[in-house]
């Protein structure tokens, strides 16, 4: 892999993503909007229950976070699919590596510069100071969530490439049901028994409690963010191995012509 590639396709990236305007408002737009309103909602619940509130706006920023990170680098992938430019990038001599490590790493500047948008909002807006003042615990939960998008980007990547464009609608859908399955705003035991054992080893199930954990009680069971890290970084592990045979065997069969054509 080599960094000047790398470094020329995030700037492609880049340039793509400042002129495609539709692309910065869905990335941005939606996500700030929706803390907003959930902030409306968290300021109006102060009266009645307010860690109800708080707890609904503090997971739709980690949410948000978690989506954009990782349905990004899929829509870029998308885009070089229908715009047919993804024969001309692999004509030009860029590797699969690099491929996607520039869609990860241009995703990622993008994915932090609308949280810190949205931490602002939760701050100065509505006041939101425990993820502030336990903010390594708050790094660390992040960080997790960033990692598990990472990973999602890359499989859901692997899988489009196997089946062919016409299931690139996973690139914005096929996350819903792991963090579904991931328990965002209740606990784990609220599904059935047989399901529990699968929503233990969703890549946001820990970053979730954890998230919870902090807004209610202003501490994080440590055992387990560092077990939900170590779901996350598995994840991470087996998602490159299965893009690289994916897009290898994609090469082989032809696939990737039809996938840009």
């Amino acid at each position: 892999m080599k960094i000047n590639r790398v470094l020329a396709l995030i700037y492609y990236d880049i340039l793509v993503f400042s002129r495609a305007k539709w692309r910065v408002m869905e990335i941005f737009y939606f996500p700030i909007t929706t803390v907003v309103m959930w902030g409306l909602f968290s300021a109006y619940m102060k009266s009645f229950a307010f860690e109800a509130g708080l707890i609904v706006l503090v997971l739709n920023i980690f949410w948000n976070f978690a989506v954009v990170a990782q349905s990004n680098t899929n829509m870029q992938l998308m885009d070089d699919s229908w715009s047919g430019s993804i024969k001309q990038l692999l004509i030009s001599g860029i590797k699969e590596s690099e491929y996607i490590v520039a869609r990860i790493i241009s995703t990622t500047f993008i994915s932090i510069a609308l949280l810190f948008v949205l931490l602002a909002i939760s701050f100065y807006m509505f006041d939101v100071r425990i993820i502030f003042e336990e903010f390594g615990v708050t790094s660390l939960l992040l960080f997790s969530t960033l990692t598990a998008s990472v990973a999602m980007s890359v499989l859901i990547a692997a899988f489009i490439i196997t089946a062919g464009k016409e299931y690139g609608f996973l690139s914005w859908s096929l996350l819903q049901i792991f963090i579904l399955l991931s328990a965002p705003f209740y606990p784990v035991s609220l599904f059935p028994g047989w399901l529990q054992p699968v929503a233990a080893v969703m890549p946001y199930t820990a970053t979730f409690q954890g998230a919870r954990s902090l807004v209610l009680s202003g501490t994080v069971d440590m055992n387990a963010l560092w077990l939900g890290m170590a779901i996350s970084a598995a994840y991470l592990a087996v998602s490159f191995p299965v893009y690289f045979y994916a897009f290898r065997r994609a090469r082989k069969t032809g696939y990737l012509v039809k996938l840009g054509s």
